[in-house]
């Protein structure tokens, strides 16, 4: 009897204990100072940091929208989103940005005008992020509360690209300076955690703590993974290949064009020629060989999610008159397609692209060369097509790639539809009738997660743990 007695009160003990210490989303409640909540597990590198204007790698790079709040961010579909921003106004060549007077760094600390000049300055000198703000020529301080940033063309999408990490004025050389984001860094013996920033403006968790852990070799991230020692990674797939794994996953949008440009110094000079080819080419089937499905095909030279590229559409040309166009034109001509043959996604890709035109009847061969030999063929104009690629700042800017002499037309049409004066669908007519470059696809990488990882991974562009405060174990 005695025994029975015994566990029935050992299985009281047992449910009492869980009832308390389990919430309704399966992890560890706080109930008491011995008690430690589930947290979820993420890499990064200890000895990089995460000072976002030094840090080296993607890993950490990836968790700098955790610890710092820009302007502004973006959402899936690049639309500005106001985050130490209020407002912003356009005049000319001018964006006049106002800030919220509310907002504080993790150390009680207002945000002013001057930590915003201050970090646009570290931001503009960095690798990462002056790619992102290659088309804005300088901010200014109008007052405390208020900075305008000149472009160096007018631009009325200038906003989403003022993503870029506010840190307080003087502190870049902080190991980790205060961030205005919803979490905060301490340093620990396996590498840190990120705990809850209580100035963070709406700031709702379902985990309030994430354990970054130290790795030292980024190259076995899925063994980490597949193991449990952490329970997320993010690989952009930039090494051109991808690893599969028994993993929950999740495409992130990188906004890289991926596009194959013309030489329009030889037989491409005719406009009418690149666009045949153009509308010979199946999109959907040179991302899906190519890129292993990994992206989203375009025929527009932006990215297909942008909230402005809607009803956008490239040339109306059949694929009959592209084939016989063509097929009177090249006659015996072989098209030349250069590739870097280190990265099989762009080699697939050009292969595609070759195969494709044989299918149509007209000839092509790849030429793959490694890297150097590759640049060096494109400096020389040994090619007549080649496969590139373009990190695309979020605001669409394609200036960067519109530099041909012939092409002024597209140049124009372009600047006059970033400046708002006329309208999408009347760029790209410009655009397609003189098709300077095909658009192939945007690129995407992988965020990876354990099976145990609970409340919907929903990444946005650039940002593979976006909304990292919805997950629990």
């Amino acid at each position: 009897m005695k025994r029975i007695i015994s566990l029935f009160l050992c299985i009281v003990l047992i449910l009492s204990f869980t009832a308390c210490s389990m919430n309704g989303k399966g992890k560890l409640s706080k109930k008491g100072d011995g008690e430690d909540e589930i947290s979820i597990k993420i890499p990064f590198s200890r000895e990089e940091g995460l000072n976002p204007f030094k840090a080296k790698s993607l890993m950490n790079y990836c968790i700098m929208p955790l610890i710092y709040s820009g302007l502004y961010k973006v959402d899936a579909n690049y639309n500005p989103i106001m985050d130490i921003a209020t407002g912003v106004t356009y005049e000319g060549k001018k964006a006049t940005v106002t800030i919220d007077p509310e907002r504080k760094f993790s150390n009680s600390r207002k945000i002013t005008a001057d930590d915003v000049v201050y970090s646009y300055n570290l931001a503009k000198n960095s690798t990462y992020y002056g790619s992102l703000l290659r088309n804005v020529t300088g901010c200014v301080k109008v007052s405390d509360t208020e900075v305008y940033f000149g472009a160096s063309t007018p631009n009325i999408y200038l906003a989403a690209s003022l993503t870029f990490p506010i840190i307080p004025d003087g502190s870049a050389n902080d190991a980790v300076p205060h961030g205005a984001g919803p979490y905060i860094f301490t340093k620990t013996s396996e590498g840190g955690t990120l705990t809850e920033n209580m100035y963070y403006p709406n700031g709702e968790y379902a985990t309030k703590m994430i354990s970054l852990i130290n790795v030292t070799d980024a190259s076995n991230l899925n063994i980490g993974l597949v193991i449990g020692n952490m329970n997320a990674m993010y690989d952009d797939l930039s090494s051109g290949k991808s690893q599969r794994i028994a993993a929950g996953s999740a495409q992130v949008d990188l906004n890289n064009l991926i596009y194959l440009k013309f030489n329009h110094n030889n037989i491409f000079a005719n406009p009418k020629l690149r666009q045949a080819v153009a509308v010979l080419l199946n999109k959907e089937e040179l991302m899906n060989a190519g890129f292993e499905g990994y992206g989203q095909a375009t025929d527009v030279p932006f990215n297909p999610q942008w909230f402005n590229a809607e009803g956008l559409k490239g040339p109306e040309l059949s694929y009959q008159e592209a084939q016989e166009y063509l097929t009177r034109a090249l006659g015996k001509y072989n098209i030349d397609i250069l590739v870097n043959s280190d990265n099989m996604f762009k080699l697939k890709c050009a292969e595609t692209v070759a195969s494709e035109l044989a299918v149509a009847g007209i000839s092509a061969s790849v030429q793959a060369v490694p890297r150097e030999l590759m640049d060096e063929g494109v400096e020389l104009g040994n090619y007549d097509l080649y496969v590139a690629e373009f990190k695309m700042s979020n605001d669409m800017n394609i200036g960067p790639l519109l530099h041909e002499e012939d092409d002024l037309d597209t140049q124009v049409a372009f600047f006059t539809f970033l400046s708002g004066n006329t309208s999408g669908e009347d760029f790209m007519a410009v655009f397609n009738e003189n098709m300077p470059f095909i658009p192939v696809c945007i690129r995407y990488g992988l965020v990876s997660y354990s099976k145990d990882v609970q409340g919907g991974v929903a990444p946005l562009p650039n940002n593979p743990y976006a909304n990292l405060m919805e997950w629990y174990l």
